[in-house]
């Protein structure tokens, strides 16, 4: 098994970001640093560590959270702020890392795992998993709006485009509308909707696949059906 796959098992990193730390020499293989990702290692023979700890394949976990808002997607922060791993303190025991991120003050669904392999599948852009948003936009949101965001329009991080829009509520002042999309930029819908002229008050993820928030309130989670977990295995 190569290395960085390895570290995938064991629920450090997914692999690509496996392959960062396999680079920044954080990982030894029977007390040597390597390097090379490529490195194979045999898990019932070799002692593999990470930061100088002894690494080893542990159970694989799928959660689901509803994410609330001010809390960091990350297992850490540098500036010392709420990660979402926070929430799962004292809750489980395996190294969960979330799979993709959400903003600061994005809520919704939000998907960790120690599965490095399979979170890959989620974030890998060749296989367009579908993300569900729901926005809240400031002022009136007319179908010309819609019609450009399935279109598609370029941000800096190149062309994008809505896989499905709609408009879900007119609320006061404000429209509410939903936006499906299969790539993952950063900060993908605000830019996407900054570009067609449109102001975004608040954003919630709906879904990630099959997978999605229904019956859980802000900073609640459950383990995802063996059938959810299956959807990606096989795409």
């Amino acid at each position: 098994m190569r290395l960085q796959q390895f570290l995938a098992h064991c629920g450090i990193a997914s692999r690509r970001k496996a392959e960062d730390l396999i680079k920044e020499g954080k990982v030894t293989v029977n007390g040597k640093i390597i390097t090379d990702c490529a490195f194979n290692v045999e898990p019932e023979k070799d002692f593999v560590k990470y930061n100088n700890k002894l690494i080893k394949p542990e159970k694989k976990i799928y959660i689901v959270l509803n994410k609330p808002k001010g809390f960091i997607s990350s297992v850490s922060d540098e500036k010392g702020r709420r990660t979402v791993i926070d929430i799962f303190k004292n809750k489980i025991k395996e190294h969960i890392y979330p799979v993709g991120r959400l903003d600061y003050n994005t809520t919704g669904c939000l998907i960790l795992t120690n599965d490095g392999e399979w979170a890959n599948k989620i974030i890998h852009p060749r296989y367009e998993v579908e993300k569900v948003y729901i926005a809240k936009i400031k002022g009136r949101v007319s179908n010309t709006f819609i019609d450009k965001l399935k279109k598609g329009t370029k941000i800096e991080d190149g062309f994008v485009k809505a896989k499905d829009a709609k408009i879900l509520l007119r609320k006061e002042k404000n429209d509410v509308i939903s936006i499906t999309i299969t790539q993952g930029k950063n900060h993908q819908i605000k830019k996407m909707l900054q570009a067609i002229g449109l102001t975004l008050l608040w954003l919630k993820r709906q879904s990630v696949g099959p997978v999605n928030i229904k019956g859980l309130e802000y900073g609640m989670w459950r383990y995802l059906t063996q059938k959810e977990i299956d959807f990606f295995n096989k795409i």
